[in-house]
């Protein structure tokens, strides 16, 4: 284990601090770009004289790669000049809708970047994936209808073109977020499920950004080996070393995979109107995924102390299907997944997918493929594009 990263107040936040207690007028609502640009341009007519060229370029040098960040740079300029209004207009736009390209160098896949301690929160939405990890204090992330708090341990994905905004008023809030492209998430996290998941249908949707509060939420407890990694990304990205790039896209995959699977259970996807999400579903369907060979309704819901109505209802409410259905649906996913490999016999297969004797897997295999399992393990020899 690594020795942890510190990260003290830098001049650039203390300056902020200074602004911000100046005008609670602005840490009282979550602002829009264009107010964000206008509080931007107050600092600099306020405070911007004050400052002599080289105080100001310090304060700037606080901020990481900020020579990578198109925006930072309009950023400076407009603090340099407030009365710019090119680049009061340009800043408004970056921080509005922001693009992979201003934020994302375009030979990665990946970026990291610390919130900055007292810089107004902001309502805006991404062309990429984002993810908050919090290494100290607590951090609301804001969306238009629910807010959500990371704490250390917290991973809080958050899909792309999904409004939200995420204060940092405190001295010891420490937020780091990942900034990845939509098709680096696709490789590291969607290609991670096993095909069958439960829980993968729920993360599509969560994730979609359909809803206004499209994420999803693991708590991690501290977990050490996963804030390694997401420390090892955000120093791989600072130090920007050769093979930075495909080192921090292996640990991301990394941590994504161990999220899945040690956390899945435990997952928190947002509430939508048409369904009421309750954590402890996802403990469900992770239980009956785990153990659907051998799992009886009536442990089921002793262990999570549940009546077996309520069992019933919550897995039909959850997958569309009654239970039944489910527990033959993942025990023919599995016998079908076993027929592929071909390494497996029958007797096997009916073994594992909690069959007691060979007929009544052959019985219920053929009902649901609507051929034997013999023939199924033909079809597939014959033309593997069937399988």
């Amino acid at each position: 284990m690594r020795e942890r990263i510190d990260l003290p107040m830098t001049e650039l936040e203390q300056a902020l601090k200074i602004c911000l207690q100046a005008r609670p007028d602005i840490r009282t609502h979550i602002l829009t770009a264009q107010e964000l640009a206008d509080y931007t341009a107050w600092m600099a007519r306020e405070y911007g004289p004050k400052l002599s060229r080289e105080k100001r370029e310090a304060m700037f040098q606080d901020i990481h790669a900020e020579s990578r960040s198109q925006h930072m740079a309009t950023g400076r300029k407009l603090l340099s000049n407030p009365t710019d209004t090119s680049a009061l207009k340009q800043v408004s736009s970056h921080w509005g809708d922001q693009e992979e390209g201003s934020y994302i160098h375009p030979d990665q896949d990946i970026s990291v970047w610390q919130m900055i301690r007292y810089m107004p929160a902001h309502w805006h939405r991404n062309q990429y994936f984002e993810i908050y990890y919090a290494l100290s204090g607590e951090c609301p992330v804001h969306f238009s209808n629910e807010v959500v708090t990371v704490k250390p341990g917290t991973v809080l994905i958050v899909a792309p073109s999904v409004l939200h905004a995420s204060p940092c008023y405190a001295d010891d809030q420490v937020l780091l977020y990942y900034n990845i492209r939509s098709s680096t998430f696709d490789q590291v996290f969607w290609n991670q499920l096993p095909s069958g998941n439960l829980m993968s249908g729920f993360f599509r949707q969560a994730l979609s950004g359909q809803q206004p509060n499209s994420y999803i939420q693991f708590e991690t407890n501290g977990d050490p080996e996963i804030q390694d990694l997401m420390e090892g990304i955000f120093l791989e990205y600072q130090q920007d070393l050769d093979f930075s790039g495909k080192l921090m896209n292996a640990y991301m995959s990394a941590c994504l995979i161990l999220l899945l699977r040690r956390y899945e259970g435990s997952v928190r996807l947002p509430r939508s109107e048409s369904f009421f999400w309750k954590h402890e579903y996802s403990a469900v369907l992770s239980y009956i995924q785990n153990r659907y060979a051998d799992v009886r309704l009536e442990d089921l819901a002793a262990h999570f102390h549940y009546s077996e109505k309520q069992i019933r209802r919550i897995v039909h409410s959850c997958t569309g299907i009654c239970y039944s259905d489910l527990i033959a649906r993942l025990r023919m996913e599995k016998a079908a997944l076993l027929l592929r490999r071909g390494t497996a016999s029958i007797e096997q297969i009916a073994q594992v997918t909690g069959y007691t004797t060979v007929s009544s897997f052959y019985r219920g295999f053929t009902r649901y493929y609507h051929c034997t399992p013999l023939e199924y393990k033909k079809n597939i020899a014959s033309d593997p594009a069937t399988a």
